[in-house]
């Protein structure tokens, strides 16, 4: 196997709309920089097969916008949708590239856009042009830095709460690419938790980038490339104020800290060898949605005046697509893309918020060996709860309109991923 890592700065201006607090993003952009925000990417081939996985500081894509990279990047270096991983930190300090809750009605900002992809196409070029024979391997530990934030009151509905007993996904993979002199290029990581730790208007990479700049300082090279896991219902705990989920830099600052010095332990102990085997694929799920309102309920939400207003501006966009003779869709169409690097290790992206217990599902699904199970995968369609959920209400259930789709998911959710991992074809050798 031949590998290649490339990093570019993709930290927007002053003033740039934010995205990941709602009503925040809707007020004005950002004021200031805490810390800089990157793309970094990681180039491998392995017996006539290419990838390319990608990593930015950023919340998520929509799939336009997902789609115009992968294009920009497929046509730039001749590889197809499937040799092409994107994922996001999902940071919530940074600026807005998608259609999600206000997004869907202000857009993003197209400069902004213009520079992401060029910076991509760039840090691709890097990762390329830094290809060199490397030999793999990889490990696995847990990590205590995430807290469930569903909690159940005495009726059964979720409430947005700290739940210390509800379920994480809290394994940590590690995959580690050096070359024959010994020397890191790449440090792939994941961690399954928010990075929503600080509200406010400061452009920040959250734990996430304090993680990777500790791991960089620990390699002794820019090399490590986090990608975002199953986090859909999980944030970080407080470690600097008796709170029940972290809220200040120095949250962030632990949390990142704890992840690399995790991470670093695991390495010191001796990551086990892979046997290379580069292979892509990406199929699609498509998930069901429950029974669609009709024109009526879109008309009563549209006029109402306690509905919230962004549901007022959901549901007035329901009724244009109707009036224009569009298709309300009844299902949701989620892309799985599966990286197989070697023996036993693979990655496994999903596009979507997906939670704790669907990251449990694909790691029993494969058995044995290392699996990076993530989300935030080219693109994000919408929370991907598990059918248990469906009952019991909670924003992760509730929240579909906020990514522009017409009614929740139905139960089957499960049965749809198993399936689409069937059909993936990512085998453990």
């Amino acid at each position: 196997m031949k590998a290649g890592f490339g990093k570019v700065q993709i930290t927007p201006s002053i003033g740039t709309r934010m995205f990941g607090w709602g009503q925040r993003d809707a007020d004005h952009g950002c004021e200031g920089v805490h810390d800089d925000l990157f793309v970094r990417a990681l180039w491998l081939e392995d017996a006539g097969e290419e990838a390319l996985v990608v990593g930015f500081d950023l919340l998520f894509f929509s799939r336009d916008i997902a789609d115009r990279l992968r294009g920009a990047l497929g046509r730039r270096f001749g590889l197809a949708p499937r040799q092409i991983l994107l994922n996001t930190s999902h940071t919530h300090n940074g600026p807005a590239t998608g259609t999600w809750s206000f997004a869907q009605f202000s857009g993003v900002d197209p400069i902004y856009i213009d520079n992401v992809e060029l910076a991509t196409i760039h840090a691709a070029s890097q990762a390329r042009e830094s290809v060199r024979p490397v030999s793999v391997s990889a490990g696995e530990t847990s990590i205590d830095i995430a807290v469930n934030r569903r909690k159940l009151n005495a009726d059964g509905n979720a409430l947005w709460e700290p739940n210390p007993d509800g379920p994480v996904y809290d394994k940590l993979p590690i995959c580690l690419f050096k070359d024959s002199d010994d020397r890191p290029v790449c440090l792939l990581f994941s961690v399954s938790c928010h990075p929503s730790t600080v509200n406010g208007f400061l452009i920040s990479a959250d734990y996430p980038g304090a993680a990777m700049m500790n791991l960089d300082t620990y390699l002794g090279a820019e090399c490590s490339l986090f990608l975002q896991g199953m986090a859909g219902e999980t944030k970080v705990k407080s470690f600097s104020q008796n709170t029940a989920f972290g809220t200040t830099w120095e949250d962030v600052e632990e949390a990142g800290k704890r992840v690399a010095e995790t991470a670093i332990r695991v390495i010191a102990d001796g990551l086990e060898p892979v046997e290379t085997s580069l292979h892509c694929s990406e199929v699609i799920a498509d998930l069901v949605m429950t029974a669609l309102p009709d024109r009526t309920r879109f008309e009563s939400l549209a006029d109402s005046a306690d509905a919230e207003e962004l549901v007022r501006m959901w549901a007035r966009r329901k009724l244009e697509v109707i009036d224009r003779g569009g298709t309300i869709p009844t299902s949701v169409p989620v892309t799985v893309h599966g990286v197989r690097v070697g023996q036993n290790l693979r990655i496994i992206g999903l596009e979507g918020e997906l939670v704790a217990e669907h990251g449990q599902l694909i790691r029993r699904f494969y058995g044995s060996g290392i699996t990076f199970p993530l989300g935030y995968t080219d693109g994000c369609q919408l929370y991907v709860p598990t059918s248990s959920m469906l009952a019991e209400g909670g924003y992760e259930v509730n929240s579909y309109y906020e990514y522009g789709w017409p009614a929740p998911l139905a139960p089957g959710i499960e049965d749809s991923v198993v399936g689409a991992l069937r059909r993936l074809g990512i085998s453990t050798i």
